[in-house]
């Protein structure tokens, strides 16, 4: 059985909760959830070099209803400053190494993308008849 089926079978609901302070812990995170209903489970997400909080956090309740209600009170709640984000956790998936699909990212396989290839001319000094010396270091003239 599936961890998603195991979780729907027991009625236990996991829900993420974004735009935590970074000072809170995880002990401040099960207090928040408590008058909620049982908790299974609370974590805050912390760096692994740093081992300080990213700002975000899973709460598992024991019961779908009080999850919902949670959720329902808690989503948009000011806490120092911070609104909340509480919603239903999804499942997480892993990506391939060297994909990124960020602007700012990298990609192995972007050898043919067109908006990677730019049409400059040839970088071959033979062809070259400018003499203005920018053929030498940069040679497409940007500096």
């Amino acid at each position: 059985m599936a961890e998603n089926e195991q979780v729907q079978a027991t009625g236990q609901k996991k829900l993420y909760v974004g735009s935590l302070p970074y000072s809170w812990t995880n002990e401040q995170l099960e207090q928040l959830f408590a008058p909620y209903g049982k908790i299974v489970s609370a974590a805050v997400v912390t760096d692994q070099v740093t081992n300080r909080s990213k700002g975000f956090g899973f709460v598992e309740l024991d019961a779908s209803d009080a999850a919902q209600k949670a959720m329902t009170e808690l989503n948009g709640k000011e806490l120092e400053g911070r609104l909340l984000a509480v919603r239903e956790a999804r499942p997480h998936t892993e990506r391939p190494a060297g994909e990124r699909t960020s602007s700012g990212g990298y990609r192995d396989n972007n050898r043919n993308n067109p908006r990677q290839n730019f049409n400059h001319q040839s970088l071959d000094d033979t062809e070259s008849t400018d003499t203005s010396g920018r053929g030498y270091g940069n040679r497409r003239g940007w500096w």
